[in-house]
């Protein structure tokens, strides 16, 4: 037992003696509930949006019995699940809102009273939204219910396949990059690598980028795996500008890449840099959109998490994908991504460790 003792005690010591990693291990955990906490709870009633198509009969009678019935539910919040918040929009701008995630349901009345209901089967949202709005309607109109019926969206574009993949496309080339390129260095710097190539003539700013460029290759080949796979299988949307594809894909590689260099410019410890490459990652898998919509989340999140590196390439191949966008569409995302990638380079470089 006094070995055992002795032994548990060094390793106590080891721990608390490295300030990296008391902090990834006690303080890192708090700090992201606390963010993620922000912004998934939300102190008022949950909403769904819905769209009530115009030129539906009564369009702005529509909207207002599905506002009545969900005030008329047990605390305006049907017991729970929330309310659905209609919005009266063109059925081109309703599709184009359905592609963005920004909704997930589609209604419509004709002059008899009879409700249509359009969404993807297969996303599990919709299903909820659906069920959710035709109880509380069916609920109102008691007795003198009109009939309805289900329209599926299962066109290339308007499928929840079709917004997933551009997002788990950018998740895999920031996985990728980080994991690459900053693990990659943390390890070269616990084996002692770094410190002999410190020793040649060699530049600084050339052999960070070479792991950007072997990273290009990299994640081209799993791209190309991927993209054969979702095309082949679920027959995905691609509607947008090939160049634009290609200009959003390498300025992607490129800030994650520079995230990546940031991430292992210092850290000499597995358990540091396995933090650091969670802290960047986890936050923007949560709140880039990825699997669902991030305008569910607060308001005075939005313009933070809008201008997250992989909100921004997710969105850009979302809109390249299945709304058509070409060059002049993504101007602005590629330009702001590449002003992040040289400031993580910059500061990279600037407290790069060879030891």
């Amino acid at each position: 037992m006094k070995q055992i003792y002795h032994l548990v005690t060094i390793q106590l010591k080891e721990f608390y003696r490295e300030p990296g990693i008391l902090f990834w291990a006690f303080i890192f955990p708090i700090a992201i509930a606390g963010v993620l906490g922000l912004a998934f709870t939300s102190k008022g009633v949950p909403q769904t949006r819905v769209a009530v198509i115009s030129s539906s009969h009564d369009a702005n009678g529509l909207s207002t019995k599905i506002e009545k019935a969900f005030s008329n539910s047990s605390g305006g919040n049907s017991n729970g699940l929330g309310v659905i918040v209609p919005q009266v929009l063109a059925e081109e701008e309703a599709i184009k809102a359905l592609k963005r995630g920004e909704i997930n349901l589609l209604v419509q009345e004709d002059e008899k009273g009879n409700l249509e209901f359009s969404f993807d089967p297969n996303n599990a949202n919709a299903q909820r939204d659906y069920l959710l709005l035709s109880n509380a309607l069916l609920s109102m109109q008691g007795t003198e219910q009109g009939n309805s019926n289900i329209r599926k969206l299962d066109s290339k574009g308007t499928r929840y396949i079709d917004y997933l993949v551009p997002g788990m496309l950018a998740m895999g080339v920031m996985n990728s990059c980080l994991w690459g390129v900053g693990w990659n260095l943390i390890e070269m710097r616990m084996k002692k690598l770094l410190r002999r190539m410190s020793a040649t003539p060699m530049n600084k700013l050339a052999f960070v980028m070479s792991f950007f460029f072997t990273r290009i290759f990299v994640t081209t080949v799993e791209s190309i795996i991927f993209l054969t796979f979702t095309f082949t299988v679920f027959e995905n949307a691609f509607f947008g500008s090939i160049p634009a594809a290609l200009l959003i894909f390498l300025t992607g590689n490129f800030v994650f890449a520079c995230i990546g260099i940031f991430v292992g410019s210092r850290a000499q410890s597995s358990q540091v840099g396995n933090g650091l490459v969670n802290a960047f990652t986890f936050p923007m898998m949560v709140l880039s959109g990825i699997f669902f919509s991030y305008k569910n989340f607060p308001d005075i999140v939005l313009p933070f998490v809008k201008h997250l590196p992989l909100t921004l390439m997710a969105d850009t191949l979302r809109a390249i994908f299945i709304e058509g966008a070409g060059l002049t569409e993504i101007v602005y995302p590629c330009a702001f991504m590449v002003v992040i990638g040289f400031f993580f380079l910059g500061v990279g470089l600037r407290i790069f460790r060879w030891s």
